[in-house]
């Protein structure tokens, strides 16, 4: 369709009006007539340390590489003759980025595809600054912060500015300057970066070329420019609050347009919304009025008398009921309600003094969150309930937790304890601590070994090159060992970072898997929107999964334990060597193992795994042991060991292994449930694998959940959870049985053969299986590739060329 050349200002007043949109990057230095060149955001070093980590991160990012650079591309731009990558990312946008639009009232998909529509209008360098937008924004959504994204939004604005001087400008250069503008805005807004200062300036320059414009003639092209309009009061609305309730110091003003007159006119937005914003702006003027001195004490009772009834009136907003068939606006609208009362007695500093019905209306808050389909689409907010506050349990909260989940762990216990003592993390544990945040943390209280050594009861050498520091298979992800205690304060510390609630003395009694819901022993009901089972191998979940009991049961193994001073050791002790070099040790017999390492910096953990049979007391948790019985086990083995026993402050407690039946399932039938770590498979500690494995869970969740888009797909996210991990727990599990095995060979043929290859040196390869193993990278893949064969991921819904067909302009 051919646009006929309106003239709406004179060049010289549409070139200034532009300016603000022009410098908002800071990047481009001069106009007109040339593309500028990337400086400043990618190659400078005091602009890159400004950024977030996880910006700095995502630049680093695996993003799909373009074949031309958009900084030299052409001004106009045809659909058909797209690269692949810029036409993904085009129905990226229309189907899934543009949801994340932040408007009121309105439908952002919608909103998405009228701005397709006004950047396939002529062939001119405005129309290109609006696709580059498009692309960038889409970019940014899609992979982060990084060079495509970034480039995409410099190649815009230069073409914004070119677009100025061509002599065609007129009421549709206007509308895709606008339009260019508010995405830009957009892009700054939706993720923080040295330039997201700047979405002011462009909100500025948006108002400017307005007010060089004639609204009137705007209008008369199309109604869907009602949108665009309504889409910038209400970033103007939430510009004015920010600014205002900040007092950001150098912050800009806004320049007044007529839009913040005509918007109620004209406007599309429902009336009781238009009513949010006169409010919003009415609270913001409140709140940033000067302060009340508390000796004038009428002035205070006019100000209190005016907050109430501020709050009543946003209280009598005229929006439906929120039900369960409730629409987006609806929630929309009711959830803006529930922030302007929550912020008004906020920042009211006690006038409104309603702490109950402020803490309800947080809860309402975040009960409509999930709801939203914006949500959905871009920030999938699932409130996700763990029972059990283990390794386990706290694992895979803060790996969800970081992925924007609301996340709650119910804990039986008043405290939190760890049983045991020192436990060995090999790198496919701390790889997954340091996705998650906390290996820094950990390394506080952890001790990293030099090498480790298998030795014969007796205690001849066999093998001194186990690879817990072979380079090529602990490369940025450390073996180390360290005291349970601290790696739960840890995870503790992660779960602070990331608000998750953490509930002890919950008693969880029932489970309603098709809601799904718990229920407390204090007939408390907490719905969620997926439930996982965290609770260790003595597991009330899996029971009541399985619809029967299914206790652990011991297969006659019990573990002493030895906690030695290294204080107390001496330079004339037989185990001076075991002090002065961080080892893990082990000693192969008979019956039983025996593993030593250092912990917290100053205590040899000496454990021993022997084989009992069916006979003795069953115990659930260490239990004081004398330091003869554990002498007794070992009798005929290494002195060394007789010499630890006797240090003078070492301290024997002992406990029961357990084992559990692997479970035929570990997700219930709903697609609500799943069990996880030692509730699903309990592996004995004879590979260092049991937090590993626990570890390895909560990274493959992180991963898929990292990239559900609706609730709906969370069944098929457990179901592929589970054939990830199940297989590959339950082979490292019987790998665990089979070291268990080999370590307590009594002398004789097999005992022989098992020495000469370990004199052979390590299993490399299966080590290699082990450690190199990234959790949250296989999640990942794992759902990408389930996504490839069913009906997930982006779709175009009527195609570019379907969009340009029904052009507004």
């Amino acid at each position: 369709m051919v646009v006929p050349s309106v003239a709406i200002a004179s060049s010289r007043t549409v070139q200034t009006a532009l300016d603000p949109i022009r410098n908002a990057s800071g990047i481009i230095s001069s106009y007109p007539g040339r593309v500028p060149t990337i400086v400043g955001v990618l190659s400078s070093p005091s602009r890159l340390r400004r950024l977030p980590r996880r910006a700095e991160s995502q630049m680093h990012g695996s993003v799909p590489v373009r074949t031309l650079s958009l900084l030299g591309a052409s001004t106009c731009w045809n659909p058909s003759e797209l690269e692949t990558l810029d036409s993904d990312l085009l129905e990226y946008f229309c189907c899934v980025a543009s949801a994340s639009l932040a408007t009121f009232g309105q439908d952002t998909t919608n909103l998405g595809k009228i701005l397709l529509r006004i950047s396939l209008e002529g062939k001119t360098a405005s129309a290109a600054a609006l696709f580059q937008a498009l692309i960038a924004f889409a970019s940014l959504h899609r992979y982060g912060l990084q060079s495509q994204a970034v480039e995409a939004k410099i190649a815009a604005l230069g073409n914004l500015a070119q677009g100025s001087f061509e002599p065609s400008f007129g009421a549709i250069g206007a509308i895709q300057h606008i339009s260019t503008g508010m995405l830009l805005c957009s892009f700054e807004v939706h993720q923080a970066s040295c330039t997201s200062g700047q979405w002011t300036q462009y909100l500025g320059g948006v108002k400017t070329v307005i007010n060089a414009s004639s609204i009137k003639t705007l209008l008369q092209f199309s109604s869907d420019v009602v949108v665009l309009l309504d889409w910038l009061h209400y970033h103007d609305v939430s510009a004015r609050f920010s600014l205002l309730h900040w007092k950001r110091e150098g912050a800009p003003e806004l320049p007044f347009t007529p839009t913040d007159h005509l918007c109620p006119q004209i406007s599309n937005f429902p009336p009781p919304i238009l009513s949010m914003l006169n409010l919003l702006s009415q609270i913001c003027d409140t709140v940033s009025s000067s302060a009340i001195s508390p000796e004038m004490s009428d002035d205070v009772h006019d100000h209190k008398s005016f907050v109430e009834v501020l709050d009543w009136r946003i209280r009598s907003l005229p929006i439906p009921k929120v039900t369960e068939g409730s629409d987006n606006a609806t929630l929309v609208m009711k959830l803006y309600q529930l922030a302007m009362l929550w912020y008004l007695n906020r920042s009211s500093e006690g006038l409104i003094d309603q702490p109950i019905r402020t803490q309800q209306q947080i809860d309402q808050a975040f009960a409509i969150l999930p709801r939203l389909s914006s949500c959905k689409q871009q920030f999938p907010i699932y409130i996700i309930g763990f029972v059990g506050c283990g390794l386990s349990g706290l694992a895979s909260a803060l790996a969800l937790a970081q992925t924007g989940h609301r996340v709650t762990v119910f804990e039986r216990s008043l405290e939190l304890q760890e049983i045991g003592a020192g436990i060995q993390l090999s790198p496919n544990a701390t790889r997954m601590l340091q996705h998650w945040g906390v290996l820094e943390e950990v390394l506080k209280y952890a001790d990293r070994p030099e090498a480790g050594t298998f030795r014969s009861y007796r205690g001849d050498v066999l093998s001194q090159s186990p690879p817990v520091s072979d380079p090529r298979l602990v490369n940025k992800a450390p073996y180390i060992v360290i005291h349970r205690a601290d790696l739960l304060r840890a995870l503790l510390s992660g779960t602070r970072k990331h608000k998750i609630e953490v509930r002890l003395g919950s008693d969880v009694k029932e489970i309603d898997f098709s809601k799904p819901s718990l229920r407390l022993s204090t007939n408390e009901v907490y719905e969620a929107d997926v439930i996982l089972g965290a609770d260790g191998e003595r597991s009330r979940c899996r029971g009541i999964l399985l619809g029967h009991a299914d206790p652990p049961y011991s297969p006659g193994d019990v573990v002493y334990r030895i906690s030695v001073p290294i204080a107390d050791i001496t330079e004339d002790h037989l185990a001076w060597d075991l002090k002065k070099r961080s080892s893990v040790n082990f000693w192969m017999g008979s019956g039983g193992h025996v593993v030593s390492y250092l912990i917290q910096h100053d205590m040899l953990n000496v454990v021993l795994v022997y084989a009992e049979g069916g006979s003795g007391k069953v115990m659930y948790g260490p239990q004081r042991a004398d330091l003869e019985e554990f002498r007794s086990k070992i009798s005929d083995w290494d002195p060394v060991l007789h010499e630890l026993i006797n240090v003078e402050g070492s301290v024997c407690t002992k406990w029961t292994l357990f084992q559990i039946h692997e479970p035929s399932q570990w997700r219930h039938e709903s697609g609500r449930f799943v069990l996880i770590g030692d509730a699903a498979h309990a592996i004995l500690p004879c590979l260092a694998q049991g937090a590993a494995q626990v570890f390895e869970d909560a990274g493959v969740l992180g991963g898929i959940f990292s990239l559900l888009v609706g609730r709906d797909q969370i069944p098929d996210a457990l179901r592929v959870f589970e054939e990830v991990r199940k297989p590959r727990a339950s082979d490292v599990r019987h790998r665990t049985l089979d070291q268990k095995a080999m370590f307590a060979l009594a002398d004789g043929p097999d005992q022989e053969k098992r020495d000469v290859r370990l004199r052979a040196g390590a299993d490399h390869e299966l080590f290699k299986w082990l450690w190199e193993y990234d959790a949250a990278e296989s999640g990942r893949e794992a759902w990408k590739n389930f996504t490839k064969t069913h009906e997930y991921g982006v779709k175009p819904h009527n195609g570019i060329e379907g969009i340009r067909e029904s052009s507004i302009l």
